[in-house]
């Protein structure tokens, strides 16, 4: 398992999320299977996104995010 913090030259939609909902903190998490994760952390929690690539996990990170605010 690999931890890696994402930053605006990873992923360019990073800096428009951060600004929005004032997250601190973006990580990947690479598994040794087929299963990585994005993970959000900001005042409120952590919001957690699951795919088979990192643009999925994104995706689905960002719709948890959005849900709990919503």
């Amino acid at each position: 398992m690999s931890v890696t913090i994402l930053s605006k030259d990873d992923l360019p939609n990073i800096e428009k999320i951060q600004n929005e909902f004032d997250i601190f903190r973006v990580i990947k998490i690479d598994t040794k299977g087929k299963l990585n994760i994005v993970e959000f952390f900001n005042k409120d929690g952590v919001f957690r996104g699951f795919g088979r690539d990192t643009k999925a996990a994104y995706k689905k990170a960002k719709k948890a995010l959005k849900k709990y605010y919503k």
